[in-house]
């Protein structure tokens, strides 16, 4: 396309700008060298475009200077008619070639509208074309920008390679006009987007409401739970399980999907108190279907009280039995006949459901023994220290 340029002097290049100003078949504005002016073509060929720039004056432009697709002819994109907007620049390479270029024009106008979305905050759709060192490069509608590659995401991101050829959501963080250089981040819309999903979530949030959520974490006093946008909230052990007595992870794993029932709210809505068992069904309120007073149980126990001792029956319940009936014999501590992890076999004394307790004896399954006078103090000190709501909330947890 060396052929189309003509080579001229300074002089030469303001009679160009003269000739294109002068009088016309059409309006023509007033050109000069930095300008960005509308143009019809009136020739194209498969390798340059023919426009027509006033008083029938008509200049080439090579296909290098064009934005098209490089997979199609020129001709077959442009038409005889059509207005392009062009650039009236000055080659360096040709040493005061005069020409004008399509593709610095629009990407002048692009890059003005670019600005205009940096100063509005406006997000914009970015191509990510290229990895490389620090970061991406990223096609903002035919404009040159760079995204770090900390500013990416929220979440950590290690491999950048798997954004080569996406098209993501930016905001323009620095724009440099004299240098061109423009600076997008992702990160910043994902942050923007996560505080607004955040705070509509926290707004419909009611105390009684199940909602899905996600374990992000388990620990000794209960797990944590993801209920959505990164808003987490706590189930505390004594909501995990009807069965008082479970550990956090004997019933919840990491990452397990469960749903969870809003049980408390803070005033600033930060702190969440969620409970898993209170979505289950109340084995309490069934209770007399499986359990009646004087059946005899198999348990485990699983807490040694110095008092009494907890015992789990069936995973669901916890029973307390009393120091003075786990034996016939008069003894100083739990751990004298029965200890934590051993199976025992009692007769269930006592039931009352609105108060989830159930008392248990094994006296009456041993052998009789002869009752002796520190038997029957420990009988009178039992009858003291039987008040069974002492205790009960060591191992039965209160609903709220």
């Amino acid at each position: 396309m060396q052929e189309y340029v003509e080579k001229v002097n300074d002089q030469d290049m303001d009679e160009f700008e003269t000739a294109i100003m002068s009088g016309s078949d059409r309006p023509v504005q007033a050109y000069r060298r930095g300008d960005v002016v509308s143009v019809k073509v009136v020739k194209a060929d498969a390798d340059c475009l023919l426009v027509d720039v006033g008083k029938k004056s008509e200049v080439f432009i090579p296909i290098e200077e064009v934005i098209h697709d490089p997979n199609l002819p020129l001709d077959q994109q442009y038409s005889v008619g059509d207005e392009i907007s062009v650039k009236v620049v000055r080659d360096d390479k040709s040493k005061g070639g005069v020409f004008l270029s399509n593709k610095r024009a629009v990407h002048q106008i692009q890059f003005n509208e670019l600005e205009n979305t940096y100063n509005e905050l406006k997000p914009i759709d970015v191509k990510v074309v290229e990895r490389v060192k620090g970061g991406l490069i990223v096609d903002i509608e035919g404009v040159q920008g760079f995204l770090p590659g900390s500013l990416v995401s929220m979440k950590r991101t290690d491999n950048l390679d798997q954004y080569v050829g996406t098209t993501i959501k930016a905001k323009i963080v620095e724009f440099d006009k004299g240098r061109k250089k423009i600076i997008v981040s992702s990160k910043i819309v994902e942050e923007e987007e996560h505080i607004k999903n955040k705070d509509k979530l926290l707004s419909t949030l009611e105390i009684g409401s199940i909602i899905e959520g996600n374990v992000t974490n388990v620990v000794d006093y209960g797990a944590f739970v993801d209920i959505g946008h990164n808003v987490e909230g706590l189930v505390h052990v004594s909501e995990i399980s009807w069965g008082g007595n479970k550990k956090p992870s004997d019933v919840l794993k990491k990452g397990q999907p469960i749903n969870v029932r809003v049980i408390g709210l803070s005033d600033d809505r930060n702190r969440i108190s969620l409970s898993y068992k209170r979505t289950l069904p109340d084995p309490w309120e069934s209770i007399h279907e499986k359990y009646h007073v004087g059946q005899i149980v198999k348990g485990k126990v699983v807490k040694d009280l110095e008092f009494g001792a907890i015992v789990e029956l069936d995973g669901d319940f916890s029973a307390f039995i009393h120091i003075s009936q786990i034996s016939n014999q008069r003894i100083n501590a739990v751990k004298d006949v029965v200890e934590v992890g051993d199976d025992i076999e009692a007769e269930i004394v006592e039931i009352e459901p609105s108060q989830k307790r159930i008392k248990l004896s094994r006296r009456s399954l041993l052998p009789p023994a002869e009752e002796s006078n520190d038997q029957k103090n420990n009988q009178e000190q039992s009858n003291k220290q039987d008040d069974y709501s002492s205790y009960v909330d060591v191992f039965v947890p209160k609903n709220n």
